[in-house]
């Protein structure tokens, strides 16, 4: 196993140190806002920022191996220590943005029952917080599961972060109500696209490396590995092809809305310019017929 207590430890206080004070500093940026939404508002990028740093040593890291099995990253692996409280931090502070956003409608709400809420809101990522950590950081860094083997697999997945920091500009530009800007519409179109790549095309990408490295067919790699990794390839691809149908399916419900809004907008002008014709031709019609 490798472990280093240092990057953990510096893990442990970065992310809430750096969401206090993001959150200190929005109150002069963004003045207008309430503490709740700039709570939000740090929360986010504070997930876009680490997603970002977790995507480029993945990228680093792929970029820089020849031997897909057996070279050793060793940023990859410092780096699952320095993340591996981020699961915990955030399942922290997003319960506490649903607290507070619960006791601003009733004052006398306890820890207990918000948690009953943000449960019933959150469920699959508090799942997902807390479990990938438990399951995750000893398949990666326990030496007698994977052998020392497969940094190269791992560093990819780390680029699927690539897709995170377009959720984050999507939900900061929802708080500030920019729903209907196009820098919205091009982030969500930019996020359905990034996120496929990253997140779904990744899981046959890792196949078609392999095959590729062991000079066999692509077909004769499910028969090659070892079974746990295609079952955790499937469930994982499996989560990420539901996530990515339901982004696509809001970006094309976001885009109907759209148009059915500005034709019905066109429809009412039409109907106001009919309105005031038809008047404007009245009148003109009795004025005409007094002057007779």
């Amino acid at each position: 196993m490798i472990f280093a207590p240092g990057l953990f430890i510096v893990g442990t206080f970065l992310f809430p140190v750096s969401h206090t004070l993001i959150t200190y500093l929005l109150k002069h940026v963004l003045k207008d806002l309430s503490y709740v939404e700039r709570f939000g508002i740090s929360t986010r990028i504070v997930s876009g920022i680490q997603a970002i740093a977790a995507a480029i040593v993945g990228l680093q890291g792929a970029l820089s191996c020849q031997d897909i099995l057996d070279d050793r990253i060793p940023a990859i692996t410092d780096y699952l220590c320095f993340g591996l409280t981020y699961f915990y931090y955030d399942t922290v502070v997003m319960f506490y943005a649903v607290y507070m956003k619960e006791k601003a409608k009733n004052p006398r709400i306890d820890y207990i029952s918000a948690w009953k809420i943000f449960y019933k809101k959150k469920r699959l990522i508090i799942f997902h917080h807390i479990f990938l950590p438990i399951i995750g950081f000893p398949i990666s860094n326990f030496s007698w599961i994977r052998n020392d083997k497969g940094d190269f697999f791992i560093a990819v997945l780390f680029m699927s972060e690539f897709s995170t920091p377009f959720l984050s500009i999507r939900a900061i530009l929802a708080k500030l109500g920019k729903k209907k800007s196009p820098l919205y519409i091009i982030n969500g179109l930019l996020l359905a696209i990034v996120f496929f790549v990253f997140r779904v095309l990744v899981y046959p990408y890792l196949y078609w490396k392999y095959a590729n490295f062991k000079n066999i067919s692509y077909f004769e790699v499910p028969f090659s590995i070892p079974l746990c990794c295609n079952v955790a390839c499937f469930l994982l691809m499996s989560l990420q092809v539901n996530w990515s149908y339901i982004i696509l399916k809001g970006c094309f419900k976001y885009l109907q809305n759209d148009q059915s809004k500005q034709k019905e907008e066109l429809v009412n002008c039409s109907a106001h310019y009919s309105g005031q014709h038809t008047s404007s031709n009245f009148e003109l019609n009795s004025t005409l017929h007094k002057q007779d």
